[in-house]
């Protein structure tokens, strides 16, 4: 009698019909590690093709499908070889499938059920150690059923064990993949600060330069300009290590971020999230790496082990980032973004004092110098008209004004503490160059030692010793290197340059004023004693209130221009008029350059350009001119530079025959570019082409007809006299037809 493991079977179940299709051997594990090291599973899944052959099988109708080694089963879209299997099956190319139990072919009840449904129909068996089971029978099929849920639910149940017992580690502070930089895990398993000094010193100065600059970005700016490396904790074959390598802005802002730091123990950050597919419902999406806010943590153990911060400054550390960033959510009131290169020295400050909302930074006009407007646009979104849009250039003059009254006094003061800041820095810095460099020289002589220890004979490692001795050495050429220049570019400040700097401090407005002083500085410097600036409007005035740091208010007012005042201001009627009639033939650029050719000015005096003149028709609802066709590459209309370079002429000479009649042209106003049309007889005329034999030049026309030689000229102009200009000898000459002139016939008649 056939057996299967053991197990009797029932040969009645296998069928000649069932022998001429493929016999189908599923072999799969769940992990790597599985694939790995539980080798005898493998050999038991394989040896079902061994199986299939005694049942009767052939060698050649035996598939072995191996494809989802190292794959969960209860994932079906991620299995290729379940899905090769459930389409042989639907295809009627399977007469039986064979796997070492019911949860090789599927942890997840629906796929089970749906491979059933189909053997069912398509007359394949399942069979597996237990025996061979047909699905077209109810007993087969009840069985099948109960052993495919009772095998979702042992996975289940085993994932629930192995979950729950991490989490009731994690809730003790136990729970550890990698801890990053500048923490190690002792033997006992506890997270302690690590021993290196080169990285605790690196780590440290990460929250000590955020907390000088404020900015994440402003870190990285600064750790780029030292050109010092920074440690991470990296995977290798030598098990989790740190190494040092060129600093990057998201190394940087992870160690802002993670709570560690702070002498936090925390477990839950991410989550991992699995939901239908909208478009397939029978596709499972899943999201891993889904961050949770520190409120929504599972596991927050406070003082777990020494910090580089406290708590208490990691939450400040998260809300400043917070409000750094440059697209804050609109429902986060304390978002007010880092202070930026743009022109707006309030922006993130202002807040309206109608509505209490912050106010947006905008800029009016499409000129280079856009008017600066800070806007309350809340009640718009929601259908209701704008709080208020005030010009920001003499409100900020004002919170400028007191700003610079407020710290006048300790000027002085801050040069003192800004050059005993300096001097930390400096002295902080040469320590870290120092741990570098000891670093480096330790590299150096380790890899000395392993060269000097190595047998002279065995070439082979010796010259890969000594390449990594010689690496060792030019790192360490490089740091040394790095090292000075940065002790050369960063020193304290002398005698003479403190005294200087103390001046200054008496002298803030020429400071503030100083072309070196960026926006950014003054952005930040503002930062550091105003919480926020609150604006209302009223008919003549503005009322501006600053809080200081500490909650201190200034209060003051900044006059409204008064109703009518931007008449003198206004672009004259004059010059709109010319606009909108420019605007039938020319562009913006154009007609910018027609009015400054003018001397036309705007209405603030100043020269017009192509945004100013886009500006000005949108305000008076000019409309743009329309596209111009393509010109008649012969004909034109052309411009006078292309006119004369049609004619073979200069410039000079088709303004003069224009001034003179010879040439018919076009202008929209004084300065407009000529619209010049050369036809034919025109070129013919003025190109220099070959006249007719008895065509005669000025002198003998003038002889001819009697007239003098200038007025000759004048009826050729006049259009009385046909005429052209034609090459004798290298230079163009005109040639008369005599015989069209009308003084000429006259005198014929009276020589009768």
């Amino acid at each position: 009698m056939n057996t299967m493991n053991g197990h009797d079977l029932d040969p009645s179940k296998i069928r000649p019909s069932h022998r001429e299709r493929a016999a189908f051997v599923y072999v799969r594990q769940s992990s790597p590690e599985q694939v790995r090291n539980h080798l005898e599973s493998q050999r038991r899944q394989y040896a079902f093709a061994e199986q299939a052959r005694a049942l009767g099988w052939s060698e050649h109708q035996i598939v072995i499908v191996d494809e989802d080694q190292g794959k969960s089963g209860a994932t079906p879209q991620s299995r290729s070889g379940f899905g090769k299997v459930v389409a042989a099956v639907a295809q009627r190319q399977v007469g039986i499938v064979m796997s070492l139990e019911v949860s090789r072919l599927s942890r997840n009840d629906t796929d089970w059920q749906q491979l059933m449904h189909i053997c069912r129909w398509t007359e394949t068996l399942i069979g597996d150690e237990q025996g061979i089971y047909d699905p077209s029978r109810g007993s087969d099929r009840l069985v099948l059923g109960i052993r495919g849920q009772v095998s979702e639910l042992e996975r289940d149940s085993a994932v629930h064990r192995m979950v729950e017992a991490r989490w009731n580690k994690a809730r003790r502070g136990e729970v550890f993949t990698a801890v990053p930089a500048g923490y190690d895990v002792d033997d006992l398993g506890r997270v302690t600060t690590t021993s290196d000094d080169v990285v605790a010193d690196a780590i440290g100065r990460v929250f000590r330069k955020f907390d000088e600059l404020g900015s994440a970005r402003q870190v990285f700016a600064w750790w780029l300009q030292q050109a010092m490396p920074f440690p991470v904790r990296a995977m290798s074959t030598r098990g989790q290590r740190v190494v040092w390598v060129p600093a990057s802005y998201s190394a940087i802002l992870s160690v802002l971020r993670h709570p560690i730091y702070a002498g936090a123990y925390v477990f839950g950050r991410t989550e991992t999230r699995r939901e239908l597919d909208p478009t397939n419902p029978q596709r499972v999406l899943v999201r891993r790496g889904q961050r949770r806010g520190p409120e929504q943590w599972p596991v927050l153990i406070r003082d777990h082990h020494p910090g580089y911060i406290t708590f208490e400054q990691y939450v400040l550390n998260q809300e400043r980032i917070r409000g750094n960033q440059v697209m804050g959510p609109r429902s986060d009131e304390s978002h007010r973004g880092a202070a930026r290169e743009g022109r707006a020295l309030l922006q993130g400050l202002m807040r309206c004092g109608h509505c209490g909302r912050r106010m947006l930074v905008g800029y009016g006009g499409q000129s280079a110098r856009r008017t600066l407007q800070y806007r309350c646009r809340y009640p718009e979104e929601h259908g209701r008209k704008e709080c208020q849009l005030v010009g920001g250039k003499r409100i900020e003059a004002w919170v400028v004004q007191s700003f610079l009254q407020v710290i006048a006094e300790a000027g002085p003061q801050a040069a003192t503490l800004a050059d005993e800041q300096l001097r930390a820095d400096v002295a902080a810095t040469e320590r870290s160059w120092q741990l570098q460099i000891e670093r480096a020289q330790y590299e150096a002589q380790r890899a000395e030692r392993q060269y000097m220890a190595v047998d002279p004979e065995n070439r082979t490692v010796a010259r890969e010793l000594e390449r990594r001795w010689n690496e060792r050495l030019e790192e360490l050429s490089r740091v040394q290197a790095n090292a000075t220049a940065v002790a050369d570019h960063r020193r304290p400040l002398t005698q003479l340059e403190l005294a200087r700097a103390q001046e200054l401090g008496r002298n803030l407005d020429a400071v503030w004023n100083a072309s070196s002083t960026t926006a950014r500085d003054r952005k930040r410097l503002l930062r550091c004693l105003i919480e926020e600036v609150q604006l209302r409007s009223e008919p003549r005035r503005y009322l501006v209130r600053i809080v200081w740091k500490g909650g201190a208010t200034t209060d003051g007012e900044v006059t409204r221009f008064a109703p009518g005042a931007g008449e003198a201001r206004r672009t004259p009627i004059e010059t709109v008029e010319l606009v909108r009639q420019l605007a039938m033939e020319l562009d913006d650029a154009q007609i910018a350059r027609v009015l400054n050719r003018q001397g036309r000015r705007s209405g603030i005096d100043r020269a017009f350009t192509q945004q100013s003149v886009s500006c000005l028709r949108h305000k008076h609802g000019i409309p743009a001119a329309p596209t111009r066709r393509a010109c008649d590459p012969r004909e034109g209309p052309f411009n006078l530079e292309d006119a004369a370079r049609e004619l073979g002429v200069t410039a000079a000479t088709v303004q003069r025959w224009l001034r003179e009649g010879l040439l018919a042209g076009r202008q929209a106003a004084p300065g407009a570019p000529w619209r010049i049309v050369l036809t034919d007889e025109v070129r013919r005329q003025l190109a220099g082409g070959d006249a007719p034999s008895d065509w005669v030049g000025l002198a003998e026309a003038a002889r001819r007809l009697g007239l003098a030689r200038s007025h000759v000229a004048y009826l050729v102009k006049q259009g009385k006299l046909r005429a052209m200009r034609t090459s004798v000898r290298n230079r163009l000459c005109w040639r008369i037809d005599v015989s069209s002139a009308t003084c000429a016939r006259q005198t014929d008649l009276l020589s009768k």
